[in-house]
């Protein structure tokens, strides 16, 4: 064998045979149509990812508006807060920021439906 001889071959009429050379002789003959293309595509990417983030910021007016109003009072009743059932607490350890720890007694908790009608409010019942 001689040393002449490359280490990658090629054809005859002078192509080379390796991918990257390939690919390299390809990009520069397109390069101008493949920045072109790029740009579009990001600027698509660009558009479809504000308009989601719009949309998604956006409450959707058409459930709001739909119907007679009727949907729009029980969607409110059933985003109330419901309270607690009434249950006792029994009494622990609380440890404070400083990492002084201070003993809490028992108490009660929860709603005090007992004392209040279920037709008044918590305004009316103070009253």
């Amino acid at each position: 064998m001689n040393d002449s001889t490359p280490s990658e071959p090629t054809f005859e009429e002078g192509e080379p045979t390796s991918f990257v050379e390939k690919t390299k002789n390809w990009y520069g003959k397109h390069r101008t149509t493949i920045r072109a293309v790029c740009g579009a595509v990001g600027g698509v990417a660009v558009v479809v990812a504000v308009v989601v983030a719009r949309q998604a910021m956006e409450p959707n007016a058409t459930e709001d508006t739909e119907g007679t109003g009727s949907a729009a009072d029980s969607v409110e009743e059933d985003e109330r807060r419901k309270p607690p059932v009434r249950h006792s607490v029994s009494g622990y350890t609380r440890r404070l920021a400083d990492g002084r720890e201070i003993p809490v007694s028992g108490y009660e908790r929860g709603s005090c439906s007992e004392d209040q009608d279920e037709d008044e409010g918590p305004d009316e019942a103070a009253a």
